[in-house]
């Protein structure tokens, strides 16, 4: 890689070592900030247009490659080049003892002390994407796959972001005929109809190539929703949706926030994005989840927050897209929803009794080769090449409608609703309603008028009704339309 920037990764200036210390061994503030940015540590703004009123990050760059460093690493590099400079002296002890007694001097206000660094960072386009392995930087265009010598491209690389895998390109025929990988995918996208088949594994792959595809504008910003293809409204768990993320997490950087566990109520749920996050992942949603919650997410950008820590903005270019894992459909029909929604259903190939090993006979991951691993690459950068190709291909909804009108209401009620309402009539809400609680009791302490008559609403539009409502004296009445009067 070029060594680009002005940091020296070296202890030795001049010829000499680095001391931050004087002959009675007291730590001088200045030269401690004058050794550790020697060590090329510094601060980054991720956005120039907010440095006046925005907290940086205190990152280390060697040569090419960027870390974030906490204060924890930054304190034992001190104390281990204090170790390393009097290792023959044998004279530490003052020195560490000064130490101690100055942890102040990493404290937040002094660490803002530290030089500013400005980093260029060779980024994903419009109509590229780049990913770092050990034998270079490739490079995925609608038109080809190419591998460059890293010393083609001058700005920096998060070091996390490099793949441990010298990567090789591989034919198409390959990928089908020996990828388990690309098998999983159509796995994933299997109905009945082999046609619908293919338009469905079109659609997901374009979806797994959007989220690779750091490169963020503001005509697609959708979050990636997986949920089970139902049974009669049963969920499948087990179906593959987090595997599948997993995966998408061996090549971007990934977050995962534990859907069960989230509560949108705390601040600091968000804790485990970093800067070179790629894909935050709300794996295993509730029934409940808000997603207006993170329309702001999605659209500006986030504030990583964490306890006990000043909030740090991350802007829009720079935040990471979104993923969605769930049991159930996300409620919302607005067009602010549908303008940030792209839901597929998983099929029911797999599930809690059958799972990838078992058609497999290995782990994913965990027992691959290194020939797996590179068809595995290849894989993925093919998705994001069809992304860049065809931008994200909306899938045909198998049972999504289905889904959001038992989430929305229950299956009791729509069992109900398909028995007891007859079309081109007046009803009566109280009587629908007080039917309806003779039938089930036990909706009584938990339903009342208003939310039952909502359901009537959601029954008749996923219906495809035109409803009415109104009254006549002291009845409120709903009627449902099969087809509008011209």
């Amino acid at each position: 890689m070029n060594q680009i920037g002005n940091a020296n990764s070296t202890d030795v200036e001049n010829g000499e070592y680095i001391v931050f210390w004087n002959g009675e061994g007291q730590i001088s503030p200045h030269l401690l900030y004058e050794f550790l940015a020697s060590k090329g540590i510094g601060l980054y703004y991720p956005d120039e247009k907010r440095k006046k009123n925005s907290e940086p990050f205190i990152v280390k760059t060697e040569n090419n490659l960027v870390s974030e460093v906490s204060v924890s690493y930054m304190l034992g590099l001190a104390k281990g080049h204090i170790l390393e400079v009097t290792a023959e002296s044998g004279e530490s002890g003052a020195i560490l003892d000064s130490l101690h007694r100055n942890t102040s001097l990493f404290s937040d206000k002094n660490l803002k002390l530290l030089p500013t660094l400005n980093l260029y960072f060779i980024s994903d386009t419009r109509d590229a994407g780049y990913f770092f392995f050990t034998n270079g930087l490739v490079e995925v265009s609608t038109g080809a796959i190419t591998i460059h010598n890293y010393e083609d491209f001058d700005g920096y690389i998060w070091e996390s972001s490099i793949i441990n895998l010298a990567f090789k390109l591989t034919g198409t025929t390959q990928l089908l005929n020996l990828c388990n990988f690309m098998q999983f995918l159509k796995d994933l996208t299997r109905v009945k109809d082999e046609g619908q088949s293919l338009i469905r594994l079109k659609s997901l792959s374009s979806a797994i190539g959007y989220l690779l595809h750091k490169y963020k504008d503001g005509t697609t910003t959708k979050a990636i929703i997986l949920m089970d293809m139902f049974v009669n409204g049963l969920p499948n768990g087990g179906s593959g949706k987090t595997l599948l993320m997993n995966a998408v997490g061996k090549i971007r950087n990934l977050a995962i926030i534990d859907g069960k566990k989230y509560d949108q109520r705390e601040w600091f749920e968000l804790s485990s994005v970093e800067l070179d996050t790629g894909v935050i992942l709300f794996d295993d949603v509730k029934k409940d989840f808000d997603f207006e919650q993170i329309f702001a997410l999605m659209t500006t950008g986030l504030y990583r927050r964490r306890k006990y820590e000043n909030n740090v903005f991350i802007p829009h270019e720079k935040a990471p897209k979104v993923a969605i894992t769930t049991n159930y459909a996300i409620n919302g029909d607005s067009n602010s929803f549908k303008r940030r929604m792209w839901e597929f259903e998983v099929s029911d190939t797999y599930s809690a009794e059958y799972s990838p090993r078992d058609k497999f006979g290995k782990n994913f991951f965990d027992d691959w080769s290194k020939n797996e691993w590179n068809l595995f690459y290849n894989t993925m950068l093919r998705c994001l090449q069809l992304f860049l190709k065809n931008g994200l291909v909306e899938p045909e909804p198998i049972n999504v409608r289905y889904t959001k009108l038992v989430n929305s209401t229950c299956e009791e009620f729509i069992e109900f609703a398909n028995h007891h309402i007859r079309l081109d009539i007046q009803l009566d809400k109280k009587v629908l309603y007080l039917n309806f609680l003779k039938e089930y009791p036990e909706f009584k302490f938990q339903l009342n008028q208003r939310t039952f008559t909502n359901w009537l609403r959601a029954w008749g539009t996923y219906n495809k009704y035109k409803i009415v409502e109104g009254h006549t004296g002291s009845t409120r009445y709903i009627l449902f339309i099969l087809s509008p009067k011209t």
